[in-house]
């Protein structure tokens, strides 16, 4: 059976907070032998703790971990090694009691690969994966690994496939979705970051019948050129899944678009 290295990031980050309450370092051994994982495969549950903290712009808790030197190992790229002191104060200052565990879904083996394949087979289910997870960048994560297989990692206005520039937008806005909603693929799509933040600011949309539309205010204060950039997807329908269980709601379409 595979390493289920998200229990393990569990296990780990709920030790790094209690050092972090007293204020103290750990060593890569001794955190070893306080999770039952080998030193060197550490780095694999400290990569998962480090991203996190990056992309919620979290203290850099994987500081605490260092070797015998005193110093985090070279897997460490949160902070600057050289001015380290301040970056551990950081970690000691903060209120980790606010956080609840990001991986708390992994506590009884559950991966995230289990939580996508369970949004995609079932997403009128999705409120149940949501309260598991209970965490908005772990499930914005996981969000966007559903879109990414429902479309085929493709961006659904211009069908480009450059991975690493995709992300998973909601039709309902987040702060507007329901619980229902969150992780529902129903209520996403896959779109490039430059669209992403034209359909999140309302200059573009999408109908009922899946056509990309612009927002004529908008559009007449944009350059010509800029004209002619967003003139290449308005009017096109959108790249749709190749499930049509996984095709935008209709009713979220709707919903999204009363706001605008």
């Amino acid at each position: 059976m595979p390493i289920n290295q998200e229990k393990r990031a569990y296990d780990v980050w709920e030790i790094l907070i209690q050092c972090a309450k007293m204020q103290k370092t750990i060593t890569y051994k001794n955190l070893g032998e306080k999770t039952n994982i080998h030193h060197r495969a550490l780095r694999h549950p400290l990569d998962l703790i480090q991203n996190y903290c990056l992309d919620e712009k979290l203290p850099p808790l994987t500081i605490l971990v260092v070797n015998q030197s005193g110093i985090p190992g070279q897997g460490f790229i949160a902070w600057d090694i050289d001015d380290a002191e301040s970056g551990v104060q950081k970690v000691d200052d903060y209120n980790w009691d606010m956080i609840v565990n990001p991986f708390s879904y992994a506590y009884d083996n559950t991966t995230d690969e289990m939580l996508v394949q369970g949004l995609l087979k079932s997403p009128e289910n999705s409120k149940e994966v949501y309260a598991k997870v209970n965490n908005r960048g772990i499930a914005q994560r996981i969000f966007r690994k559903a879109l990414l297989t429902a479309y085929d990692n493709k961006c659904a206005f211009t069908g480009l496939s450059y991975i690493e520039g995709l992300e998973a937008a909601h039709i309902v806005p987040w702060t507007k979705s329901t619980d229902e909603q969150r992780l529902d693929v129903r209520n996403g799509i896959l779109i490039n970051a430059f669209h992403h933040k034209l359909f999140d600011a309302g200059f573009i949309r999408i109908n009922e019948n899946y056509e990309i539309v612009c927002d004529e205010n908008q559009y007449r204060s944009t350059t010509e050129y800029d004209k002619k950039m967003i003139d290449n997807i308005c009017g096109k329908v959108i790249y749709l899944p190749s499930n049509r269980q996984h095709y935008p709601l209709i009713e979220n379409i709707e919903q999204a678009n009363s706001y605008h």
